[in-house]
Parts: structure tokens; C-alpha cells; sequence
């Protein structure tokens, strides 16, 4: 038997097989791309998501001999706006997490329920990122679309309902629709969209992510390839997933993500911090983060310079000595969410001379994107949780130097997996606790592989603390001029 993953993120969809013991068997994914119709807007068409899941669990159960499937446990980016009429049917692209177009919308409820409150109720501020206010824009912006909207989805709701009928989410992805969920009752707050004018029964129902939500349906049965009737297992988001299927299960680890976004996730903490975003883990507990870009940044610095390998700018930035010779990166390329919250910021290279070259500033973005999240570690210490090790994962985790860079600026080990599937482990984690496969999350240990570690270097790390110096001032002396 196997457990079968289907993820829907940013960049790609990836649908994997696991077998029951937690070792990956087979992994394909299709890529799709990311439309900015407008600066600080960022869309995707949905359908793209349910073509390459559909497509790639065919060809993937065909590749492994169509062995029999337990269950299917999903997960995707977020949060999003993605409405969709009474067959399903996308009635708009997708608004995703980066987009930045509901200032205004974030503006009009920090006068008329107030950053104090939302803080209060749903942890987090009041932002443009967050799936609510994305939301309010929606409502707002483009009201008959909005008449004929069904319920609004999450990557993971469309997925689950091709594949079952049903439109679900879990505490995960609610939390970061913020100030629309209430992570006390870990229920939508009628109060609070009745205020936005939200018509509460046009979102999804919440289910815990270890819940089997359905079956999968003749017709998904026919577009997969997978059987009528497997279980369908709520799952998370996708950051949720990779902070479990990192195993940053205990206190002192953090599990850092360097996709398309990049967020540094530490579960379990008693407090929290409105600097941060704040919602509720896979395991149900909360789960607070840091985040930044990340591989949107190397893919813009690539462009730069017409695309050159990665395996040619990482040779060429790692003879750049560490410090980058004095160039600087703020990598607020679109505005920022952690841990300042201002749509407006801007990406900066800081002491550009005639002496840098392209290696330079690769070099100088792969540190901004460090010292971004030293910042953000400082965060994790105030409140009573310092971090004492990271568990490094997804694309930009391959990148040798970068994980030094992160060894070096953080002043911590940085734990690196080579072969773990990261997010899709996680799902497959839940979809192994829904079928009572596994007793506990502590059997998730037997799951994990050995690490290849990069440990701080202490000549560097004093180059490192003076930059980093540099680089917390520069925001708060350029932030009047964005």
C-alpha cells in the first residue's frame, strides 16, 4: 500500500508516492508560471493546479505499476483568493499570497476594526498578505463576480473538490485568512466577516487535517487514474506540512522553507508575536513564522543577468569572500510581510562600486535573504523560544553555499536532508495518522533520514555581525522614501 501527495505551489504542483514506511517512492512535477498583470499583483490560473495533479498521478501510478493507494492527503500555497462559482469553476484567477493590491482594503479595517483587535482575535496584523483582506478586495472591487461565487478556495480547497465533490480547508490555511478565522474557536468569525460584508457560507467548511474528508469520485477517478473510492485526507498548508515533515518537533528547532517564499516555522510556542504571522499547525497546536522571499529572489537576480546556471553563479559567488567586498541586499522586492509589515518597501542593493560584478551581488542577495531571517530569529528569543539548530529544506536548499551562508549568519547548525520530499512528507505524515497507520506524531522519527549538516564558522561569523549591523538600519532609514 501507499499514501499518494498532491501539492499545489506556487511554481509547480508535485504529486508523490510513498510507501508505508515513509520512504519516497516515486515524485514528478509540472511547473506553470505566476502572472503580474500589474505591479504588487501576482495571479495564477487555478486550472493549472487540478491539470498537472491530474496529469501526473496518472503518468506516476502508470510508472509505479498502479499499486493499490490508502489514501491521498493534499496540500498548497497560501493564503489565496480564489473564488469559484456553484460547478467549481474558477470565476477569476487566482489572487495569490504575494500579491500586494489590498492596502486600501488593510487600510479600511485598521480604522473600522483596529490593529489592537485583530491582533486580539486572530494574532496576526492587518495586511494585505493575509487571505481575508485579499478577500475585502474581492468583495469590494469586483462585486457581481463576487454574487456568483460559490465558495471562496484555497489551492488545497480545489483540489479537494475535484477529487471529492467537497469544498474543505483546515485550521492551517484559516489562520492565515486572518481576521476572518478565530483561532480560539478555530472557526470562521461570523462577527468579524459580517463587519466585511463576508457571507460566512461562501467559505469553505474546516476540518482538521488528519480528517478523511471524502472519496475520491468516479470522474476524479477517470482524470487520475486513481481507484473510486480511495480516502481523501484533508492535509494543510504547505508550509504546515514541510515544518512537520522536517521533524522540528521539539523545542530549539525551526524548520526553514526556501521555495518561492521563504518562512522560518517554529511550532508550539506559548506566545506570540504580531511581527510574526501566527496560525494553527497541522498537529494543532500553534505554528508562528517568518517570512520573506527567497527563491523569487535568486530567480529575479538570475534574470539580471540573463539567466545564467545556477551551478555557474554559485561557483563564481562563492570565490566573492563573505560580506559580498560591501555590497548590501534588502530583499523587499515586493513589499514585505516579516517582520514589518509594509507594503510599500522595496528591494535595495546598498554600497554598489565599480568593484562588483555579478557574482557580487548574487552573493549579496543570498546573504540579504540570511540576514532577513537573522532578524527574525531575534524575534523567536524575545519570546522565550531561541532557536538552537534549522532544518533547511526545498530548492534553495540544495545550494551548498547557501546553507553555509545561513550556518554563518544565523550563528546556528543548519540541518539539510538530501533526499527528503519536504512539504509532500508531511501530507503523507497526515494521510499515515488519518488511516491510523501511525500511533503518534513521534513515529514521524522512524520517517526521517540522516542530515548533512553545515556548521557556523567562527572567522566568518564576525564579518557576518558587522554586516548585519549595516543592514538593520537600512529599512528604518529608507522606509519614508518607498
Amino acid at each position: 500500500m501507499t499514501y499518494l501527495t498532491v501539492d499545489a505551489g506556487t511554481s509547480s504542483t508535485k504529486v508523490c508516492l510513498f510507501r508505508q514506511d515513509g520512504s519516497l517512492w516515486l515524485s514528478r512535477s509540472a511547473s506553470y508560471p505566476v502572472d503580474r498583470p500589474q505591479p504588487g499583483w501576482a495571479e495564477q490560473d487555478p486550472r493549472a493546479w487540478w491539470q498537472a495533479a491530474s496529469a501526473l498521478c496518472r503518468a506516476l501510478l502508470v510508472e509505479a505499476g498502479n499499486p493499490p493507494v490508502r489514501a491521498v492527503s493534499l496540500s498548497g500555497q497560501a493564503p489565496l483568493c480564489v473564488p469559484l462559482d456553484r460547478h467549481g469553476q474558477p470565476l477569476r484567477p487566482a489572487i495569490l499570497w504575494l500579491d500586494r493590491r489590498a492596502a486600501p482594503q488593510a487600510r479600511w479595517l485598521q480604522e473600522h476594526l483596529g490593529v489592537e483587535e485583530a491582533v486580539h482575535l486572530s494574532g496576526n496584523v492587518l495586511d494585505p498578505y493575509f487571505g481575508g483582506v485579499k478577500w475585502l478586495w474581492f468583495r469590494r472591487e469586483e462585486p457581481e463576480l463576487y454574487a456568483r461565487t460559490w465558495k471562496i478556495a484555497q489551492a488545497q480547497t480545489y483540489l479537494a473538490w475535484h477529487l471529492t465533490g467537497k469544498a474543505i480547508t483546515d485550521p492551517s490555511h484559516a489562520g492565515m485568512c486572518s481576521p476572518c478565522f478565530n483561532p480560539q474557536t478555530r472557526q470562521w468569525d461570523e462577527r468579524i466577516c459580517e463587519l466585511m460584508e463576508l457571507d460566512v457560507e461562501r467559505l469553505p467548511e474546516i476540518h482538521v487535517s488528519t480528517e478523511v474528508i471524502g472519496e475520491v469520485t468516479r470522474r476524479a477517478a477517470a482524470e487520475t487514474g486513481l481507484k473510486t473510492g480511495t480516502p481523501v485526507v484533508c492535509g494543510g498548508g504547505d508550509f504546515a506540512c514541510a515544518c512537520l515533515g522536517a521533524g522540528a518537533l521539539n523545542p530549539g528547532q525551526g524548520a526553514l522553507m526556501l521555495g518561492t517564499a521563504g518562512n522560518l516555522l517554529v511550532p508550539a510556542l506559548e506566545r506570540t508575536d504580531p511581527r510574526l504571522i501566527n496560525t494553527l499547525h497541522v498537529t494543532g497546536e500553534r505554528l508562528s513564522m517568518g517570512g520573506v522571499l527567497a527563491g523569487e529572489v535568486i530567480t529575479w537576480v538570475r534574470g539580471l543577468f540573463g539567466n545564467p546556471s545556477l551551478e555557474t553563479l554559485e561557483a563564481e559567488a562563492a570565490r566573492v569572500p563573505p560580506g559580498a567586498e560591501g555590497l548590501l541586499f534588502l530583499p523587499y522586492l515586493m513589499g514585505e510581510r516579516t517582520p514589518v509589515w509594509d507594503a510599500q518597501a522595496r528591494g535595495v542593493y546598498f554600497g554598489i562600486s565599480s568593484l562588483h560584478n555579478r557574482a557580487h551581488f548574487y552573493r549579496a542577495a543570498l546573504e540579504g535573504v540570511a540576514f532577513a531571517f537573522r532578524e527574525i530569529t531575534s524575534i523567536f528569543t524575545a519570546l522565550g523560544r531561541p532557536l538552537h539548530e534549522v532544518i533547511i529544506l526545498d530548492g534553495g536548499a540544495r545550494s551548498r553555499l547557501w546553507r553555509q551562508i545561513f550556518a554563518d549568519v544565523l550563528g546556528l547548525p543548519v540541518r539539510w536532508r538530501p533526499t527528503s520530499p519536504g512539504t509532500s512528507h508531511g501530507a503523507a505524515f497526515l494521510a499515515a495518522l488519518a488511516m491510523a497507520d501511525a500511533p503518534s506524531r513521534d513515529a514521524l522519527q522512524r520517517w526521517l533520514e540522516p542530515t548533512l549538516d553545515a556548521f557556523p564558522n567562527q572567522e566568518t561569523q564576525p564579518v557576518y555581525a558587522g554586516r548585519f549591523a549595516v543592514y538593520r538600519q537600512l529599512y528604518g532609514r529608507l522606509k519614508d522614501l518607498f
